[in-house]
C-alpha cells in the first residue's frame, strides 16, 4: 500500500465540499491524506455477513467501500459500533452517522441503517480491514540492494528488502518478508510467513517462530545485563545463550529481549508484546501472554500461561507470576503472583486491598487537619 500526500487546492475528486469532515480532510492545510490501492474493493453487507458468520439486520445488498469511525464515516462507508466504554456515545452517533451499514454486538437495539450483529463485533471489524486494506508484497524476492550470505538458507519465496542483511548459516522461512534495514545474523532462523519490519534486529543464534510479526527496530538477541564485581571494576559475563521465540507472537517496536547468559531467553505461543519493554536473560514467558507498553521484566523471572501485564509493571528478578494473574499498571512485583489473582501496587498486593489504602489516603488530609484541631482543643483546655 503506496500513501501519498497529495496538493489540494479544492476538495478532491467525487467529494463536495460539504463532505469534507474534521479528522478526515486534512493532514494540514492544503494537504489530503489518500490511499493509492489502485481499483476500490467493495463488498455487500451480506457478502461480508457469510465471510464472519454474522446476521445481518436490514438491507444485504448494500456495497462497502471502505471502513471508518462512526462520526467520521462517508455515504457508501462502512462503521462500526464497539461495546466499549463508550458504547453509549457511538450509539448515539450511530443514530445521525452518514455510514452505509454499521457492524454492531448481537444485543444492539434497532438501528437507523443496515447491521451487521455479531457476537464478538470485534472479529467483523477484523475481517472487514483485512479485505479492505490487504497486505501488499513487493515487486521482488531479494532487492538488489539486500545483503545475503552465499552460505543462508532463504526460502525461494521469501523476501528480502533493500539494505537488509542476513548473514552465513540464518535461515529465512517460506513466505517469510525480511523488510529494508532489518537485520538476521549468523545461524538465527525466522520462521514461515513471518514479518521482520525495517530495522528490526534478530541477532545470531536467535530463533522466530512461524506467523510472528517483529516491529521496527526490536532487538532480539541483545546481551544480556551481566557483571561481576572484581577488584572494584565491573567485568562483563559473557552471555553465550540464545533467544526462542514460538509460533503467533507479535513484539512490538523498539522491544528489547536479552539473550540467556547460557541457555535461553523463551517467549511462548501467541504472546502479545507491545512497544517499548524490555525483556531480561534467562526470562520464561509462557503462552498467551500480553504484555502492555514499558513494562520492564528483570531476569530469570518466570511468567505462566496466559499472564497480563499492564503499562509499566516492573518485576524483581527470580519471581513468578502464576497462570492467569494480572499485575495492574505501574505494579511493582517483589515477589511470587499466585495464579489467577489480580494484583497492583508498590509493592503489590490484592488490588481490592489497594484500592482501599488509595480510598484511605485520600482522607489523609480531613484526618490531619481533624488531628490539629483536636490537639488545639486539648491545648486550650490545658
Amino acid at each position: 500500500m503506496v500513501v501519498k500526500l497529495l496538493r489540494q487546492e479544492s476538495p478532491p475528486p467525487n467529494r463536495q465540499e460539504n463532505d469534507l469532515i474534521p479528522g478526515r480532510q486534512f493532514l494540514a492545510p492544503g494537504f489530503q491524506f489518500m490511499t493509492d490501492r489502485g481499483e476500490s474493493r467493495k463488498i455487500t453487507l451480506g457478502e461480508l455477513a457469510a465471510m464472519t458468520g454474522g446476521r445481518v439486520c436490514g438491507d444485504e445488498n448494500v456495497v462497502l467501500s471502505n471502513v471508518a469511525p462512526v462520526d467520521k464515516a462517508l455515504p457508501g462507508e462502512l462503521t462500526f459500533l464497539s461495546g466499549a466504554k463508550n458504547y453509549a456515545t457511538h450509539l448515539e452517533s450511530a443514530k445521525t452517522t452518514r455510514a452505509a451499514a454499521l457492524i454492531a454486538p448481537e444485543d444492539a437495539p434497532e438501528l437507523p441503517l443496515p447491521s451487521l450483529r455479531l457476537k464478538n463485533p470485534y472479529m467483523g471489524l477484523v475481517k472487514a480491514l483485512q479485505f479492505f486494506f490487504p497486505e501488499e508484497k513487493p515487486g521482488y524476492l531479494i532487492h538488489p540492494a539486500a545483503f545475503v550470505s552465499e552460505d543462508a538458507d532463504v526460502a525461494e519465496d521469501a523476501i528480502v528488502g533493500p539494505m537488509a542483511v542476513v548473514e552465513a548459516g540464518a535461515c529465512i522461512g517460506s513466505g517469510a518478508r525480511i523488510c529494508s534495514q532489518a537485520f538476521v545474523g549468523r545461524g538465527a532462523r525466522v520462521g514461515r510467513n513471518s514479518l521482520i519490519h525495517p530495522g528490526a534486529r534478530i541477532l545470531h543464534g536467535c530463533e522466530v517462530g512461524e506467523n510472528c510479526i517483529i516491529h521496527a527496530n526490536a532487538v532480539i538477541g541483545s546481551d544480556g545485563f551481566g557483571f561481576t564485581l572484581d577488584n572494584g571494576v565491573h567485568i562483563k559475563v559473557p552471555q553465550v545463550g540464545n533467544v526462542v521465540v514460538e509460533d503467533n507472537v507479535e513484539i512490538g517496536a523498539c522491544v528489547t529481549v536479552d539473550r540467556a547468559t547460557m541457555e535461553t531467553t523463551h517467549i511462548g505461543e501467541g504472546s502479545k508484546i507491545d512497544n517499548m519493554v524490555h525483556i531480561a536473560h534467562n526470562v520464561q514467558i509462557g503462552k498467551k501472554c500480553v504484555i502492555v507498553a514499558q513494562v520492564g521484566i528483570s531476569g530469570s523471572t518466570i511468567l505462566e500461561d496466559y499472564v497480563t501485564l499492564a503499562g509499566q509493571v516492573g518485576t524483581v528478578g527470580h519471581v513468578r507470576v502464576g497462570k492467569g494473574a494480572t499485575v495492574a499498571a505501574r505494579g511493582v512485583v517483589t515477589g511470587d503472583v499466585e495464579p489467577g489473582s489480580f494484583v497492583s501496587g508498590f509493592p503489590i498486593k490484592p488490588h481490592s486491598e489497594e484500592r482501599k489504602i488509595l480510598a484511605a489516603l485520600r482522607k489523609l488530609p480531613d484526618l490531619l487537619k481533624k488531628v490539629r484541631d483536636l490537639e488545639k482543643q486539648l491545648e486550650t483546655k490545658e
